[in-house]
């Protein structure tokens, strides 16, 4: 089965204010240089853990539980915590890390920099080469919008409702290369695409291709880069077998060529929208069929399409597990919003309830634990949450 790798993006909070704390390099030099490392981000209040290569999903529960409770420890020697949502909740002005890289990218994309302090999870699976990672992209396409709406965790942002389960999706959308990748046929193709963004000023070099999947700048493998990061170390587990059974199910469980023509940009582009916009409570394009099926139907076929793959890898009774868990309790943005609500639209709150998930033991956490000693606040008016009337 391909080697699988993760790298979380977490905020860092001043825990009175709940604002953001801008002690990434801090926290960084705190911290050893064992694996999973951190590593600072343009925004001083970003974090990165950065996993080893693992075999399976065992190793990298082991990675990333010790490597929150680090990284959690480490925050706290310097005076804040660390949080796994995918955009501040909080309004909090930003501050850049000093690098001749971000200060170039602070004076060419300007605003777009400025308000891009996102907390994403991008997921590694192995691959022999850029054309396997070019052919697993093209079909795990249709596949996208599912994984953005299961893993959509960031629905308060600025203290408010922002009316969709992952605003992160939405504000990093401003970049000019985000977004779903386009069908490349081949290594060529790939090669001149990135060279005439490059040239266009859309990005510096490979490494700004934000695609939400994509050959890695950097190592022998598909990276995918479109959920926000999870709560907890199990949402991220799954996260993680779904994108590998995609991989794997690409490349060699799915006829060739393929039954259904390749999903056009647009399109995909507004499945995703969708997917950041109504999360698992509202409905997706079906994976195969593209038609619009309620979100766990859409989940279910997704499974069903990599079960073979995921029997493989011995990670389907996890799978299962795990969304069943999901399914009874809500994803992140479904947790955050009910937190925020039952609050009475106290931002604060989802801020310490997301602070105890993310340095909390591997498994998923009970909803809506209140953190002791917290009064109830006098409730705020706030937006419509979604498609259907409970998000």
């Amino acid at each position: 089965m391909p080697t699988i790798g993760v790298e979380e993006e977490f905020l860092l909070v001043d825990p009175h204010s709940r604002q953001l704390a801008p002690k990434g390099p801090e926290v960084c030099a705190t911290l050893s240089s064992a694996t999973p490392h951190a590593e600072p981000e343009m925004h001083a209040a970003q974090l990165e853990l950065v996993t080893g290569v693992c075999h399976n999903l065992d190793e990298l529960r082991g990675q990333l539980t010790s490597g929150r409770q680090r990284f959690a420890r480490a925050a706290e020697e310097n005076g804040c915590r660390l949080v796994a949502v995918g955009m501040p909740p909080v309004e909090s002005p930003p501050v850049f890390t000093p690098k001749d890289r971000y200060t170039y990218v602070q004076e060419t994309y300007r605003s777009v920099a400025r308000t891009s302090c996102v907390g994403g999870t991008h997921i590694h699976v192995g691959v022999d080469g850029l054309d396997d990672a070019l052919h697993a992209c093209n079909r795990m396409r249709p596949w996208l919008p599912t994984l953005l709406a299961l893993f959509s965790n960031s629905p308060v942002h600025n203290g408010t409702d922002t009316g969709y389960a992952s605003w992160r999706t939405i504000a990093w959308s401003r970049w000019p290369t985000t977004g779903p990748p386009p069908h490349l046929p081949d290594a060529a193709a790939y090669h001149a695409t990135v060279e005439q963004l490059v040239h266009c000023a859309a990005g510096l070099d490979d490494g700004m291709l934000y695609w939400y999947a994509r050959p890695s700048a950097k190592w022998p493998t598909v990276e995918l880069r479109i959920a926000d990061v999870s709560l907890t170390v199990d949402e991220e587990l799954l996260l993680t077998a779904l994108c590998r059974g995609l991989v794997h199910t690409a490349l060699h469980h799915e006829p060739h060529p393929p039954a259904t023509p390749p999903v056009p940009n647009e399109v995909l582009r507004a499945s995703c929208w969708r997917a950041a916009r109504y999360g698992l409570t509202g409905q997706l394009p079906h994976g195969i069929t593209g038609r619009l099926v309620p979100a766990w139907q859409a989940v279910d076929a997704l499974i069903e399409h990599i079960r073979p793959a995921l029997l493989d890898a011995g990670d389907l009774p996890f799978v299962e597990q795990a969304t069943g868990w999901l399914r009874t309790h809500g994803n992140g943005a479904q947790r955050l919003r009910e937190v925020y609500q039952r609050s009475g639209g106290d931002a604060a709150d989802v801020v310490d309830y997301a602070i105890q998930a993310t340095k909390g033991a591997s498994s998923c956490l009970p909803p809506l634990s209140r953190p002791p000693g917290r009064a109830r606040r006098r409730a705020r008016p706030r937006p419509s949450g979604g498609e259907t009337d409970r998000q």
